[in-house]
């Protein structure tokens, strides 16, 4: 018989070798004679095991006869050896091993202060010169119309002024706050702050307040500059509209003690700006976490964190340097995540929370709150066609004349719904007599100039307390979910949901725009069929107070109106097709 060698030049197939280890009455036949003795040393310790897995080697040999081509065989016993010489390495057999225990799946440790928040009821309201704040505070409360707190204040300032004082070098616990929009968190943070750094001595940034807008940024600027008011305290915002050079030079000119920013602008500074540290800082305030957290602005979270812990030691002894302070972070939202994960870019460990509102039954889901004062409707419609028609019939039908606001899911929409609504009340008007008395509608999308927002957004105000626009022109103001976060006027009675949002968050941050500081609001939510069950499901994950419900309101198209929508559909194409000729 030929030799038949495999990949590493080895003889195998040879019939002699086979015959003269059978011939010795050896217990192991080993193809690769190389490692016969070691086989044979261990074979008591690898037992029943290493018999099996020979005996199938043997079989695998016998069944080789000169039936099989030459290039079978060759590919069986190159098949043996590779197996073989993956256990047999280098000459040595692995040693035997414990039997693989199965692995047990563990159960999630959910952590006590992720499990039990400290819950606040929404009606708690205590007098602000129970709170053991300055004379000079509670005069600039008073000044802004407020003498008694509301929940979120009650319980967040007395937790917040009990560190302020306290020497240690133990860092602060950081605090969770989870209450709904307008219910008064600028003031839960922004009291124990100023009331903190009041008594400084030399300006450095020692509270940082990150918020998602420029909107957001400009209304805590204006309430912190009201409360330091009768301090010599530097507050500051960073605004990327201005010149990036100029600012660096003004923050070089006068360091703030307070700085409000959004995170782009801060990460600029701190990778660009010389000089620009965060090793004094006391306070980080979060302001809309929800937001922030979600989306990673320049891996903003990362860049803040880390210039927190490059701070550089105090030049003085060792006991001054072990009693420098540490940021003690503070979180707000009207959403507020129990996933923990959410929370460790930010190293929040073992956070003292808060949360306005009842007790969630379910302890995964997620905390939304709606303001205690708000009455919830869902208007269902069958045909979607007649949606605009649906909508200026609850306007009318509701007495909805001023003071409201209709989100919209697009720029577009908001467009076209805007011109339609002006079409649509004109003619009925004219024709029937039963339409709204006239209106005027501000629009208010990302398309627009931030000069024209504003504009469009001062009018509404305005309007609202009949200060500027005549009390017959009653704005109503369409927009998108750009302002739903950052939109601060108190007197919103009215939220309109043209088209739901596409989120429970989102829901929670429209409606939030009114039944503000416990004033009573109207959220109005235009549902049609398909999406109905969605949006039940969604708004039963809510948290509601006990006396709080999802209610439901008929609105009917009346005989003749579809004639005259038609008619004003058709206005509206001319007028656009007249503009894009332009």
């Amino acid at each position: 018989m030929s030799a038949v060698t495999d990949s590493r030049g080895i003889l195998v197939g040879k019939k002699r070798k086979r015959e003269k280890s059978q011939s010795r009455g050896d217990d192991i036949a080993e193809p690769n004679s190389k490692h016969f003795t070691i086989l044979r040393k261990y074979k008591s310790a690898v037992g029943q095991d290493l018999d099996d897995a020979l005996n199938e080697i043997r079989g695998v040999d016998q069944n080789i006869s000169g039936e099989v081509s030459i290039d079978k065989r060759q590919d069986s016993r190159k098949q043996i050896h590779q197996e073989m010489n993956e256990t047999i390495a280098a000459g040595l057999v692995p040693l035997p091993q414990p039997a693989v225990r199965e692995k047990k799946v563990l159960a999630p440790i959910k952590d006590q202060w992720m499990v039990e928040p400290l819950y606040v009821k929404p009606t708690l309201s205590k007098p602000f010169k129970q709170l053991k704040l300055s004379e000079r505070m509670i005069k600039n409360l008073a000044a802004m119309g407020f003498e008694k707190s509301f929940a979120v204040q009650a319980a967040v300032i007395p937790a917040l002024m009990s560190d302020i004082f306290e020497i240690s070098p133990d860092q602060k616990q950081p605090i969770l706050v989870n209450a709904a929009t307008g219910s008064g968190k600028t003031l839960a943070y922004g009291v124990p702050i100023v009331e903190a750094l009041s008594s400084r001595v030399v300006p450095q940034i020692r509270a940082l307040i990150i918020l998602p807008t420029r909107p957001l940024m400009q209304q805590v600027r204006d309430v912190i500059e009201t409360l330091a008011k009768g301090t010599s305290l530097r507050i500051m915002s960073l605004r990327s509209e201005r010149a990036f050079g100029d600012e660096q030079a003004l923050l070089r000119k006068s360091v703030p003690d307070i700085l409000v920013t959004n995170p782009g602008r801060l990460v600029d500074h701190l990778r660009q700006t010389e000089g620009f540290t965060l090793q004094y800082l006391r306070f980080l305030v979060i302001d809309e976490a929800d937001r922030l957290l979600n989306q990673s602005f320049q891996e903003w979270v990362d860049v803040v964190i880390g210039a927190l812990n490059e701070r550089t030691p105090s030049q003085g002894s060792i006991v001054a340097n072990s009693y420098s302070t540490h940021a003690q972070k503070l979180v707000f939202s009207a959403t507020l995540t129990k996933d923990a994960g959410k929370w460790a870019s930010l190293k929040i460990r073992k956070p003292q929370i808060f949360v306005v509102g009842e007790k969630s039954t379910d302890e995964n889901e997620e905390e939304f709150n709606l303001p205690f004062t708000l009455t919830e409707y869902m208007v269902q419609i069958s045909d979607t066609l007649t949606k605009p028609l649906i909508l200026l019939n609850l306007l009318s039908q509701e007495d909805i004349a001023s003071q409201c606001i209709i989100f919209t899911r697009s720029n577009e929409t908001a467009a076209r719904l805007a011109r339609l609504l002006s079409i649509l009340d004109q003619r009925i008007r004219m024709r029937t007599g039963k339409a709204l008395e006239p209106f005027s509608i501000g629009l208010v999308t990302g398309e627009i100039d931030t000069s024209r927002r504003k504009k469009t957004l001062r009018a509404f105000a305005s309007n609202e307390i009949g200060l500027i626009l005549l009390t017959s022109n009653n704005l109503r103001l369409i927009c998108t979910d750009i302002i739903a976060r950052g939109m601060d006027i108190e007197s919103v009675k009215h939220v309109i949901n043209y088209d739901i949002p596409i989120s429970g968050r989102e829901y929670v941050h429209r409606v939030g725009r009114t039944a503000r500081a416990g004033k009573q609001g109207t959220a109005w939510s235009l549902v049609s069929r398909p999406e109905a069950k969605w949006f039940k499901e969604m708004a039963n994950k809510i948290r509601r107070s006990k006396t709080q419900k999802l209610l439901r309101r008929a609105v009917t198209v009346w005989e003749g109106q579809q004639e005259i929508y038609e008619t004003a559909l058709e206005n509206l194409e001319r007028q656009v097709k007249g503009t894009s000729n332009r």
